[in-house]
Order: C-alpha cells, then structure tokens, then sequence
C-alpha cells in the first residue's frame, strides 16, 4: 500500500440522515466512505473488506452497537480494528465503559464535533495504513529471506555434486593406478638407474637402455631438472626415503606430471646396496587438485560476498528501524499528541460554558481522560526515539528513559558514567548504545525478576564499555555462549548492532543476576562531521 492509498472507513447507523452527515464530516479525508444502516449488513461488508475504523451508533434495532462490537471482536481478523461509538442516548460514565469494554476505541455524543470525529479517524485510518504498510515490508523482506535461503540451498547441492564428482574422480584416478602399470625402476648404491621398465620408453618413446644411470634426467621438463636431482642426490647421502614430483616429456612431446618414490636396500652392516621404485602418472591428480583449490577460493570468494551482503542488508535494515522509530515517533507527537492537545482545549472551552454541575463533572473526567492520553501518547513517543537523543545526547536520555522505566517497573535502576561530563559521540554510536540498554534492561524487566538494576558507561583509551547488571534470577548457559538456536530477537539484535559498529558483546551470571557487558570504539563526532581522534 502506498502512503496514499485509500482506506475503508465503515459507517453504521440505522438512521439514513445520520449516515449523510458522517459522510459530510468525514469526505475531506479522502478515504472510501462505506455505508451499512444494519448490522447485518455491517458484517457482510466487513467480510467482503478490510475496513482501518468502524463509526457506529450504540441504539439500532435487532443488534444494538454493543452487540456488533462483540461480534466484530470475536473474528481474529477484526480483533484489531478500531471502533468509535456514537450515542445521543448512551452517554453516562458506565455507558462509555461498557463500550470500551466491548472493544471500543473511543466513544462519542451527540451532538458531534465535526473537526474531533475527522480527528479521531483521521488517527485510526493512519495507524491502519501504516500498520499494513509494515506488514508489506515484513511480507517483502520474508521473501528476500526466502529467496536468499534458496540461493544458498542451490549453492550447497551445487557444492554436493561438486564433492560426488571429485569422489568420483578419485575413484577413477585409483582404479588407474590400480590396473596401469607404473614406471619400475632400481638404482644403484650411488644413485644411478641401472634399470627402467618398458612403461618409460613406451610413454617418452626413448631407444632401450638409454635412459640407464642418469639418462632418464634428459626427459624431465627444464624446470624439474635441477631441483629434482638436488633432491635425489641428497636422500642418497642421507639415506632417507625419496619422494619427488616432476613432469616427463612424452613420445608426443606432451609433459605429464609422474610421482617417483624410492626405497633404499641396506646390507646388515646397514649400507645402502639398492635402491628401488615406481614412477606413477599423476597428472590428472594435480590438474584435479589445482581444479579443487581453484573451486575452493571461488566458492569462499562467493561465501564472503554473500556474507557481506547480508552484513549491509542487515545494516540496512537496522538503520530503516531506526529510522522509522524516528518517523512514527515524530508523527505521534506532533499528530496524535496535538490532536489530542486541540481536543482537551475545545473539551475546556465547552465546560466553560455550561455550568451544570453534571456536566462540569464529565467534563473534568473526560479531560482528565484526555491528559493521561496526552501523556501516554507523549511516553509512546519518547520511548520509540527520545528526542534528547538527538537534541542533548546519549546521558540525558539515558537518565531520562531509566527514570520512566523505574517508575513504571519498580526496578530500582543507577546510572553511572565515567567520566561524568562525557561529551557527544557519532550519531549512530549513540542510537546504537541507547538501543543496546533499552533492549537489555526490557529483558530486565520482562524475564530477570529484579529488583535493582544498574547501568555503567565508560569511556577509556577509545573505547565505549557499556555494562548492564541486576540481581535477577541469571540466564541459561547457552544463551551466555550465544548459542544459534537459543539466542532470542533481543540479544540477536544487540549482537548484530555490535558486530557493526566492530564492538565484542558478553553475557555472564553474576550470583545472582546477569552482567551483560559491550566494548566499542569510540568514534567522536565532530561538528564538521569528521571521525576524530580519541
């Protein structure tokens, strides 16, 4: 959905005339206005629509608006859908509870305010539209997921049969050296060949007898020569087994890469009498491992562009969180929080003429409503990106939002900076940091049981050491050695901001409680946006 597309706006009523003036107040946001004058018929278009808000009137025939709230609320695919009653004959306190409790989002008298119910969808329709927005985002990035688990998948069974066809190879290769016959050759005391079997003259075509002594040393390739007899001379001096490797030259002229091993004969004395050996073809063996390692550093140049594009992906998208935290938070505060910020005021300006004393006290209540929801909508806001993030820095903020979290917590929770007038850090060090302690001291509060919690920031010889402790219950071993399978979204996140910014994260028990502990470079922001020197 783009960020203009329409939503559906369902309105009920039994009332023609009513449904008329709703489609008057609200034509100016430019949604799909739907119409339904029963129940019966709100449900059928529910079903047949996805609808971001329904406007009903509590008193209609056969199902009443609370009844249809119920119903609505009993699908799981409307168990979210936001719902705005309005009455002209429901209106004291338990009236409106009773609607909250049949799944209401608000609840409106008669007469309507036209700019406060345009207000009040407008909310809801956005919340909507960003809320399916999202689950775009979250159907496309699975399918780029799924997409890059089958590419990898294709590359494992491409990797598979590579190894089956070396496997087979290997097999051709032994059942070669099994019914071919090698080269058989014997050598004296003092190295020289004083026989070669047929094998050799049939492959380099060289008259019988003339490669006796060191007249085989004429087929080698020039660049095996020297090095080759060095060797040979010196396991015969040292009376070690030979090995060697080098390439003969072949009756076509062809080189082929031959493998020669010898054994030395001693007499009792233990003098070397006799040498013997074979000389196998290994040609296609070396072009097969010179294949491997040529396949073997294409595949981890493969291995580690794909990790790197999952890194930026990853970063990206973290970045994009960020980012839309930024967004909605701000979108919170200066939306919903000013629309309820006009509404509390036009609420004021109402109770200020009327003195009815009933009225006054419905009033007091009902503003006094819309100043927890101020508030709430303020918290909200502030949670998903602290504007003293971005306009003080990383401390205020902290102390900010641990003051929030004690007092909805009860958490006892100390703040400790070193040194104490720790001056500002690179942008995303600090949103980094902040999302590492808030998503640390949520598990906190959710899975620890603790009381007391503290969290250290330092910062020593360029470097952040961030460090959060309670005296909670402790987490399991696994999750300390950040085991795959047994570490959440949470810690999964806070390693991978981390990983990014080139930090170590570590988990350890402390007897009681849990210390989680974050190193960093320190990266200083400069107002001209240069990394400094720390």
């Amino acid at each position: 959905m783009s960020v203009h597309e329409k939503v559906n706006i369902l309105m009920v009523d039994d009332q023609p005339g009513k449904l008329l003036s709703y489609d008057a107040i609200l034509a100016d946001l430019g949604e799909n206005l739907i119409k339904a004058t029963s129940a019966k018929e709100a449900l059928e278009k529910l079903l047949k629509t996805d609808v971001a808000v329904v406007l009903m009137d509590v008193s209609m025939p056969e199902i009443d608006g609370f009844e249809l709230a119920e119903i609505i609320r009993q699908h799981p695919r409307f168990q979210k859908t936001a719902i705005i009653f309005v009455s002209a004959v429901h209106l004291t306190d338990l009236d409106r509870l009773k609607g909250y409790q049949h799944g209401a989002v608000d609840y409106l008298s008669v007469p309507i305010v036209p700019e406060v119910l345009r207000a009040k969808v407008k909310v809801f329709a956005e919340l909507h539209r960003k809320k399916l927005q999202l689950e775009r985002l979250n159907n496309e990035l699975e399918e780029r997921v799924a997409d890059r688990t089958l590419e990898l998948e294709r590359k494992a069974r491409a990797l598979q049969q590579l190894n089956f066809d070396l496997a087979q190879k290997k097999q051709e290769l032994d059942a070669i050296v099994q019914t071919v016959p090698d080269i058989i050759f014997s050598r004296q005391a003092d190295g020289a060949r004083d026989y070669i079997s047929s094998r050799f003259y049939e492959y380099t075509g060289a008259a019988s007898d003339s490669a006796v002594g060191f007249g085989w040393m004429e087929y080698l390739h020039p660049d095996d020569k020297e090095q080759s007899l060095a060797h040979w001379m010196r396991c015969v001096q040292s009376g070690e087994a030979y090995e060697s490797e080098y390439r003969l030259r072949g009756v076509q002229g062809q080189y082929r890469w031959f493998r020669a091993r010898a054994v030395p004969l001693r007499d009792p004395q233990g003098n070397i009498v006799k040498w013997y050996g074979t000389c196998s073809d290994i040609h296609d063996s070396k072009l097969l491992e010179q294949s491997i390692r040529d396949n073997a550093i294409e595949l981890e140049r493969m291995v580690d562009l794909r990790t790197a594009e999952l890194r930026r992906l990853s970063s990206r998208l973290m970045t994009l969180q960020d980012e839309e935290r930024r967004r909605i938070a701000r979108e919170i505060h200066d939306g919903l929080g000013q629309e309820l910020a006009a509404a509390k005021m036009i609420l004021d300006g109402i109770l200020a003429k009327d003195s009815s004393p009933a009225t006054r006290q419905s009033g007091a209540d009902a503003s006094e409503l819309v100043d927890r929801a101020i508030k709430q909508v303020r918290t909200i806001s502030h949670l998903l990106h602290p504007p003293l993030l971005d306009e003080v820095g990383l401390v205020s903020a902290l102390r900010w939002y641990l003051e929030g979290l004690s007092d909805r917590s009860g958490i006892e929770i100390r703040l400790e900076v070193e040194p104490p007038d720790l001056s500002r850090l690179k942008p995303d060090i600090e949103t980094a940091i902040f999302r590492i302690i808030q998503e640390a001291l949520t598990n906190m509060f959710r899975h620890s049981g603790a009381r007391n919690g503290s969290v250290s920031l330092v910062e020593s010889e360029g470097r952040i050491v961030v460090t959060v402790s309670d005296d909670g219950k402790g987490i399991e071993e696994q999750v300390i050695q950040l085991r795959p399978d047994s570490v959440g979204v949470g810690i999964g996140g806070m390693r991978q901001r981390v990983n990014e910014l080139g930090g170590s994260l570590r988990l350890a028990n402390a007897n009681p409680g849990t210390i989680l502990q974050v190193v960093i470079p320190s990266r200083r922001h400069d107002p001209l946006g240069v990394p400094l020197t720390v």
